[in-house]
């Protein structure tokens, strides 16, 4: 009953009174979406994100790239509950002090009244900055290392903000993107150069993350339109002096090959993953997306990830432990998550905070496929 609830949900939001894109965002995107069409059937997208993409082009046209973080950025990661016994709320509450709990209801009251989401009300700003200044109480008590607490939310897009602490600017994404830093960094040496790739990034917070806590890597953001596209603008946005691979279609990879390989952030259509070099990769990130796909897609994903990883490379994943894929009549467990041969856990483990997803680190044996 509730997944048909979330369907109907969808497809009551795809269509936009505003037309906020301007001809050339259109052009970029439909771009996009022909050339995903012609690849690999296997990284064509789902019926569930063929739907929600619907919604996703109706938000961007109706509150335009501007306000993207808080539109199409809700159906990433980004939470709003309004139930107390919500199991983020409850493993927080549980982690947190009184005091501590006390001192983000109030600030969560505080913020409520600047409606941040217009369309939904004082009651999702109030859940949003409730569970948010919790998911930071949660990080200074875990004392992260300096460097990673002094980082605070881009404007670009409109974020909602918090302020968990006088003169703080940040938001529920920066905070559950420090939260999967500080567990899979360790992939991330901090003395050399590495190049990460992320399937699904969504538009791009991982990312900033990384970039700016580890500035020498590489970063490849893999993904399908418009996400892609949002993606794109922002950390070329974000990142000016930065070499940027834009997307483009191209035939052989031999023709892009050089320019790929000096940019420090490239952007990829998910049907162009076949073709990033064997063995290129140091850290492959997946975050809340593999369990949206039907099992073929996984699996192809996983062939990828093994083909493209170097030898003692990691992989990071964090996917709900029983999901199900609206529109496809799927149920998917944390058993279709197959990895390749050769790979071994690092960790295994239910995620902190959202505690309805697991969360594993592989490592790539240096043997593996060879």
């Amino acid at each position: 009953m509730l997944d048909g609830i979330r369907e109907r949900f969808i497809r009551a939001n795809q269509s936009s009174v505003q037309r906020r894109l301007t001809s050339e965002d259109l052009e970029r995107i439909n771009e996009m979406r022909a050339n995903l069409a012609k690849g690999e059937a296997a990284t064509r997208p789902s019926r569930y994100w063929e739907e929600l993409n619907k919604m996703n082009m109706a938000q961007l046209n109706e509150q335009g790239y501007e306000n993207f973080k808080k539109t199409i950025a809700l159906n990433y990661f980004t939470w709003m509950r309004i139930l107390p016994w919500d199991s983020q709320i409850v493993f927080l509450c549980k982690n947190l002090s009184f005091g501590t709990i006390t001192r983000a209801l109030r600030g969560a009251f505080t913020i409520c009244r600047q409606s941040y989401f217009a369309s939904l009300g004082v009651l999702q700003s109030f859940s949003y900055g409730f569970l948010t200044l919790l998911l930071w109480e949660y990080l200074f008590k875990l004392s992260p290392p300096a460097g990673m607490m002094a980082l605070r939310e881009p404007a670009e897009g409109n974020p909602p903000i918090v302020s968990p602490r006088p003169g703080m600017a940040v938001s529920q994404d920066l905070g559950n993107s420090l939260l999967e830093f500080d567990t899979f960094g360790q992939a991330i040496p901090a003395t050399r150069p590495s190049t990460i790739l992320e399937l699904g990034a969504g538009y791009g917070r991982n990312a900033y993350t990384i970039l700016s806590l580890r500035p020498q890597s590489r970063y490849v953001v893999v993904d399908i339109p418009p996400a892609l596209w949002v993606a794109e603008r922002y950390l070329s946005a974000i990142f000016p002096d930065k070499r940027i691979f834009r997307y483009r279609d191209f035939d052989r990879f031999d023709s892009v090959a050089d320019e790929y390989s000096q940019a420090q952030i490239a952007f990829v259509l998910a049907s162009q993953l076949s073709s990033i070099p064997p063995e290129s990769v140091d850290l492959i990130i997946n975050i809340s997306s593999l369990h949206e796909m039907r099992r073929d897609q996984i699996d192809f994903y996983f062939e990828q990830f093994g083909r493209i990883l170097k030898p003692g490379g990691h992989t990071y994943i964090k996917e709900w432990k029983v999901g199900k894929v609206l529109f496809e009549g799927i149920t998917l467990s944390e058993a279709d998550y197959r990895p390749p041969a050769g790979w071994t856990k690092v960790l295994n483990r239910t995620a902190r905070v959202q505690t309805k997803f697991f969360e594993s680190l592989y490592k790539k044996g240096q043997d593996a496929g060879l």
